[in-house]
């Protein structure tokens, strides 16, 4: 009878463990592709976490005869370790250190494995990722489906993506500090006027939104902290708890891609960095080496956070374009509450529309002081002041949209739904900041094609090295 058979050697090709050599029986005559494919199954569920203990087993061993003379053996621990083929037990070693007023760690703790938790860094990888697109304890039964054991609950896998955020959120930090301190780097001067309707004219474009999430009431009963789970609360409970913001930055790449950017957290969900600082110093590491000023253009609703943000970055003379969806839509909210009937908020709208699709503010503004006759005078002044106020940032749109411009912020309202929305914005769903952000900002590390960077460091750096040889053979 056929089987499959594992076997485990050193480098001079002995077996290791007595337990390495594992066999499993298929009886080709009576077994289908599903029977042996459940049997494969079977077998690196028996397998693979002897095999992994035997690995981790002989690399303490040579750890501890590389050290003998540094490190003082004190006996071993017990533990159990968590890993994508199950869990496997495992004792590993104390030491006591020669040194005085040194703490006693054990191989773990010198080797840097195992920090927090005994999950093996792919199943908490597995567990990370899919945290942004399925709840948690979907998550938690993926794991069983994948692994064939209930290893992680629902709020083990909340602190594994809260974690792994805080990690993501102080490299950013470290690296933001050390771009915007180094005497060496400069931010690149901005160009101050731009052609918006020449198609062959170089622009980097910048967008900012803001998306909320339903917040979490205090009183809620939950499993995890950041609150995903349908809310219990007391019948005479009525106040709505203030939603969960997060801001969105995108930023035009030299490859004319975008980058995401959003703040960096603590354990608490507060930002340990402005979100200016972190695009200041990308704008820095992307462009710094320019000579010439940079064509940025920045294309925005009509929040007043957002020109705060940019102004402080990029200077006033910053070129802002404001969105022409927001724009019809501020216009067509406050008609229907200026126009005394239909008929005239129809006629209103058609002049307001074309004028101010072609840039024409101060016919908008005659015309509203002049031949609207106001249902709502409060609402009338308003409209009035948007206009006036953004009276700049108000372009020729047909122009530049025949010129294959951008003239709207679709960009980073799809940008905001992939960050934030997709996965929280769901019925019955509310959090709280520390869950909201870390789900976003891990999102962020995915689209930004960073995260084996940040989960698997020394394996995405040795791709790195190979793909940068392969182009240069």
């Amino acid at each position: 009878m056929p089987t499959i058979e594992l076997i485990l050697r050193d480098e001079n090709g002995q077996i290791m463990g007595q337990q390495c050599v594992k066999k499993y029986p298929l009886d080709w005559k009576s077994q289908s592709f599903h029977d042996i494919e459940g049997a494969v199954e079977n077998f690196k569920q028996i397998a693979l976490p002897d095999i992994e203990v035997s690995l981790l087993e002989a690399a303490q061993d040579a750890f501890i005869q590389d050290k003998k003379k540094d490190l003082i053996c004190n006996g071993k621990t017990p533990v159990t370790i968590k890993t994508l083929h199950g869990q496997f037990k495992f004792k590993v070693q104390r030491f006591i250190s020669p040194q005085p007023k040194q703490e006693n760690r054990t191989y773990f703790d010198l080797t840097d494995q195992f920090n927090k938790i005994y999950v093996s860094p792919r199943l908490q990888e597995l567990a990370g990722y899919y945290s942004n697109r399925l709840s948690y304890s979907n998550v938690a039964d993926l794991v069983h489906r994948v692994t064939g054991e209930r290893l992680l609950s629902d709020q083990k896998i909340w602190e594994i993506a809260r974690d792994k955020t805080v990690e993501i959120s102080q490299a950013w930090q470290a690296k933001v500090e050390n771009t915007l301190n180094d005497p060496a780097l400069s931010f690149p001067k901005i160009q101050e006027k731009l052609n918006l309707y020449d198609s062959e004219s170089r622009e980097i474009l910048v967008f900012e939104d803001a998306i909320q999430v339903r917040g979490q009431k205090e009183n809620r009963v939950h499993k995890h902290k950041d609150g995903e789970e349908q809310p219990v609360q007391p019948a005479e409970t009525k106040k709505k708890s203030p939603p969960v913001f997060t801001n969105v930055v995108m930023l035009q790449n030299k490859d004319q891609g975008f980058e995401y950017i959003v703040a960096p957290i603590n354990e608490e969900g507060k930002e340990i960095v402005s979100l200016p600082d972190i695009l200041k110093s990308r704008v820095i590491e992307e462009y710094g080496l320019e000579l010439k000023p940079l064509p940025i253009v920045a294309i925005t609703d009509g929040a007043q956070i957002i020109r705060q943000h940019l102004y402080s970055i990029f200077g006033i003379t910053l070129v802002i374009i404001l969105d022409w969806y927001h724009l019809g839509k501020k216009v067509r909210d406050l008609m229907s509450m200026i126009a005394r009937n239909k008929e005239e908020k129809i006629c209103h709208l058609k002049f307001i529309f074309y004028h101010l699709w072609h840039g024409e503010v101060s016919a908008v503004l005659d015309y509203l002081e002049t031949k609207v006759i106001p249902k709502n005078e409060e609402k009338h002044r308003e409209l009035i002041s948007y206009l006036d106020k953004h009276r700049n940032e108000i372009i020729d749109y047909e122009r530049r949209k025949k010129a294959g411009k951008t003239i709207g912020s679709g960009y980073i309202e799809k940008g905001c739904d992939q960050v934030v929305g997709h996965r929280q914005k769901k019925k019955g769903m509310s959090w709280r900041e520390t869950g909201s952000r870390s789900l976003g900002i891990l999102k962020v590390a995915e689209l930004n094609h960073q995260w084996e960077q940040f989960w698997f460091p020394i394996e995405a750096a040795n791709d790195s090295l190979n793909l940068r040889l392969a182009s240069n053979s």
